[in-house]
């Protein structure tokens, strides 16, 4: 066992060690032997004693723990949690490099550091260091350093030197850019040189010509930036400058890329992480990874500029991808994952080590993230780094919008402060994230920000929602749990033992009318969908369900599990390339369900799938005309749930399998079919009836008039509208 000690509070020191006599044991701080008043011994774990002081000490001086011939550093811990460290420490004025005139101005907070060193590149990677200048401590724990030039490009870091630490040269956890694989960080004034032309104005056109009141009208389509582009013969192939590419087409002349998302129809684009991560090596074009590994989180990825090695390029390049979707309509949410860093070597974990993260009563990492590590949300500067950042990029990237990885690892407290900043900045921005966590964490459940809990976080008046979740409800039920592969579920083979968590999902999950253990306070607060970049594509779920069916048939499934995402009340979104039956098979068989780190050849969409009347464009046809026919009809959109309960009308005497419901609100009747089963008869309700989507076609326009009794074929969804 490593010995280790912990300040717990500034009277008390908690020491694990394999061997030694407690009742030689000694403090000493700043060199100075401190007062011990009391040492007890864990009756438990014999390793562990506690040590209560006699005075108070100061623990930014460095501390340690003498027993026999060790001297084991006492590191801070416990002591982050008190009362009186928060009313000492916790700092609200600015942080990070800013240009002021004719002088650079550097502070970083770090309360307990010894000494802190600036240091200053010219260059992202390879130059010397031209500076190595001591900065000086001030209130609050914040250190600064003023250089009398404007050092707009330069790059700089900081080497922290802690009690029993070796020093560590670290980038700013502030800095907005960053050199080669991120090692260094990039004065960057934002104003000048980083912006494309227009962009000042451009967010507000954008925002002026959007039409949305709830998150229910949103339609997302989550995409990783080199998929976009890596199989497209865009010039700026998996970059993010392949977003502003019009006008390319594959080889069979279909539209791809910036043009195809304007056709499809859909409100936002949902970005896989375009933050700085750390497990890909930027000079290698082949290198691939979700990038849920984060390591500068003000800093875009450098791997998707056209030049990694300065960071202007990927400021740039990435508000020129902003710039040329909203300029097609379509609003860019940012994937976020402020849960857990890559390891302890992120500059957070550098700069104040142990501060930002949970840790256990020996000083070991909790992991619910089960990435080896957790942030601590609720601590103050913690909590302030993660608004900090939100707003930088919602400021600095125009964003709509953001998608919090394992959000039930961060508190209510933090998400409640976010939902109020974010929607101060712009009502329209969603919020929305994973409602469970990745392991076991130490964060009370009651404080999670999880599916249970984000409810209780209410929605600034005036704003298109709060914080929503997605449904693991409706992603299982539809077509299967996500950790059974070979398990189908109410499209593929279960129909009978999920239609009432299907028809609690097509209400947005807001009716307590069903046996389910979660009620969503109002539809807008949930996410709904089948597939995502976890886990099977949906193509590949279905085939691992239920491979001997025939293709014909899977389509139908897959058509179904589209339209009931589509029709139901919520927020639909969907993976990229599931609209073009999109597959991650394996060389050896079977599909990849975790390709996080595999090969462009397994992740990249396959664009050349498209051509006149295949089956991928017949199916992108159909999601078209889905998504078309849920911003034709408001009824679909509802998000009250008194409002859903009052519009829905199950229809009674069906096959137990069948749903079957009509819709009357916002002056209009509808009537939804979902039939997983083979051909069904069903008495239509007392009128005449448009058929608008069938289990072949999707829209808005009618596909024929209907009354009485009708087959419907086998597994299909119709949605007809009555006419009379």
């Amino acid at each position: 066992m490593k010995d280790k000690a912990f300040i717990e509070d500034y009277d008390k020191i908690v020491c694990f060690t394999a061997d030694g006599n407690a009742d030689e044991l000694e403090v000493y701080s700043d060199g100075v032997r401190l007062d011990v008043s009391g040492v007890s011994v864990s009756p438990y774990d014999r390793q562990e004693i506690r040590i209560m002081l006699g005075a108070r000490l100061n623990p930014e001086a460095p501390c340690f723990v003498a027993i026999g011939e060790k001297a084991i550093a006492a590191q801070p811990l416990g002591i982050y949690d008190s009362a009186e460290f928060g009313a000492k420490y916790d700092y609200d004025g600015p942080l990070g490099a800013k240009v002021e005139g004719n002088v650079t101005v550097f502070r970083v907070w770090a309360p307990f550091a010894l000494a802190v060193r600036l240091n200053i590149y010219d260059r992202g990677d390879g130059s010397p260091n031209l500076c190595g200048r001591l900065m000086t401590r001030g209130e609050k724990g914040v250190w600064e350093a003023r250089l009398g030039e404007n050092l707009d490009g330069m790059y700089y870091t900081y080497t922290m030197s802690y009690n029993g630490r070796p020093d560590a040269e670290t980038v700013d956890p502030y800095a907005f850019a960053t050199g080669l694989n991120g090692k260094r960080g990039m004065v960057t004034d934002l104003s000048r040189g980083v912006a494309p032309d227009g962009w000042e104005r451009e967010h507000d056109e954008y925002k002026s010509k959007r039409d949305m009141k709830t998150y229910a009208d949103a339609v997302i389509w989550e995409v990783h930036v080199r998929d976009f582009s890596g199989k497209t013969n865009a010039a700026n192939k998996r970059k993010f400058l392949a977003f502003t590419e019009a006008g390319l087409k594959n080889q069979s002349g279909m539209s791809v890329g910036l043009d195809y998302l304007s056709d499809l129809g859909i409100t936002h684009v949902h970005l896989l992480p375009a933050a700085e991560y750390a497990s890909v090596d930027q000079t290698r074009a082949d290198m691939f990874n979700w990038g849920y590994d984060p390591m500068n989180y003000n800093a875009p990825m450098g791997l998707y500029s056209t030049d990694a090695r300065d960071g202007r390029a990927a400021v740039l390049e990435l508000r020129k991808a902003v710039q040329a979707l909203h300029g097609r309509g379509i609003g860019v949410v940012f994937d976020v994952v402020y849960n857990h860093t890559y390891n302890f070597e992120a500059p957070i974990a550098l700069t104040v080590p142990h501060y930002y993260y949970r840790f256990d009563y020996r000083g070991n990492p909790t992991n619910g993230s089960g990435c080896g590590n957790e942030t601590a949300s609720e601590r103050y500067m913690c909590r302030r780094f993660i608004v900090d950042s939100l707003m930088h990029w919602a400021k600095t990237y125009h964003a709509d919008g953001f998608r919090f990885d394992l959000m039930g690892l961060h508190d209510v407290e933090t998400m409640s402060l976010i939902e109020r900043t974010l929607h101060k900045s712009d009502p329209m921005m969603l919020i929305y994230g994973e409602g469970w966590v990745g392991g076991a964490t130490s964060l009370d459940g009651a404080r999670q920000c999880n599916k249970w809990n984000s409810g209780r976080i209410e929605a600034t008046p005036g704003s298109a929602g709060g914080v929503a979740v997605f449904s693991d409800v409706m992603r299982d039920s539809v077509k299967g749990a996500v950790f059974n592969a070979r398990e189908g579920g109410y499209v593929n083979g279960k129909a009978y033992e999920n239609v009432n968590l299907v028809k609690f999902s097509s209400m947005g999950a807001t009716s307590p009318n069903f046996d389910t253990h979660w009620v969503a306070p109002a539809a807008w607060q949930v996410v709904n969908y089948v597939s995502a970049h976890d886990n099977l594509a949906l193509w590949d779920k279905l085939a691992m369900s239920c491979g001997a069916a025939d293709f014909d048939v899977r389509i139908r499934m897959n058509r179904m599990c589209a339209a009931i995402v589509m029709t139901s009340r919520g927020v639909p979104f969907f993976q990229a390339g599931e609209e073009l039956l999109r597959s991650k098979p394996l060389s050896g068989g079977g599909f990849d369900e975790n390709s996080y780190k595999s090969p462009d050849a397994i992740n990249n969409i396959d664009w050349e799938k498209l051509a006149s009347g295949s089956p991928a464009a017949l199916m992108r046809d159909y999601y078209k005309g889905l998504i078309k026919f849920r911003k034709a009809h408001p009824a679909l959109r509802l998000t009250d749930p008194d409002e859903i309960e009052n519009a829905t009308n199950f229809t009674e005497g069906l096959r137990y399998d069948v749903i079957a419901y009509t819709l009357n609100a916002c002056g209009e009747s509808l009537y939804v079919i979902y039939n997983p089963l083979g051909g069904v008869e069903i008495d239509l309700p007392e009128g005449r009836w448009s058929l608008r989507v069938s289990g072949d076609r999707a829209g808005d326009t009618e596909l024929a008039v209907l009354s009485g009794r009708v087959t419907v074929p086998e597994k299909s969804v119709w949605c007809l509208v009555r006419v009379g």
